[in-house]
Order: C-alpha cells, then sequence, then structure tokens
C-alpha cells in the first residue's frame, strides 16, 4: 500500500464520526425495544426485581393495574380477576 492509497487524516476522522454515529442507532435502538419490553411487562430484568425500591413500590403497581383493569373492563370483570389471582396465591 502506498502512501496515495492511504486515506486522510480527515477521511479517517469522517468514517470515525459515520461509525459512532451508527453505534449510537443501534444502542438506541436497543435500548427502545428493551425499554418497550419492561414497559409492556414482558420483561423485568433480575436486577431490578431484587432492588430494594422495586420491592417496595409493588403495592403502588398493583394498585395501578388493578385500577386500569377496572377502569377498561368494569367492576365485574375486575372483582372475577381479584378471585382467581386470590385462588392462585391460596393453593401455593
Amino acid at each position: 500500500m502506498t502512501a496515495a492509497d492511504e486515506p486522510t487524516h480527515d477521511e479517517r476522522d469522517a468514517e470515525i464520526s459515520a461509525l459512532r454515529a451508527e453505534l449510537r442507532r443501534a444502542q438506541d435502538q436497543q435500548v427502545e425495544r428493551w425499554l418497550h419490553l419492561v414497559r409492556h411487562g414482558e420483561v423485568v430484568p433480575a436486577s431490578i426485581e431484587r432492588s430494594l425500591s422495586w420491592r417496595l413500590t409493588r403495592p403502588v403497581r398493583l394498585a395501578q393495574t388493578a385500577a386500569g383493569v377496572l377502569r377498561r373492563e368494569g367492576p365485574n370483570k375486575f372483582w372475577a380477576i381479584v378471585r382467581s389471582r386470590l385462588r392462585r396465591l391460596v393453593r401455593r
């Protein structure tokens, strides 16, 4: 390879910048996917589940979920779900 074949300093900087931008986009996509899964309750990382704040806020999250079901489904469906969950807890 001759000196004429070598990329210039500006070309290298441009390539590095382009690669960094591509890496950021890929990382952002991964973060967005992870956040989507977490937001929709599909994934809860074990490290979060073990945290004190996660355990302390569990009643609030359950109440929010219950309020959402009550609002969307009405009281009959809400109480049916509550009874079902209580039965499962008793069986354990």
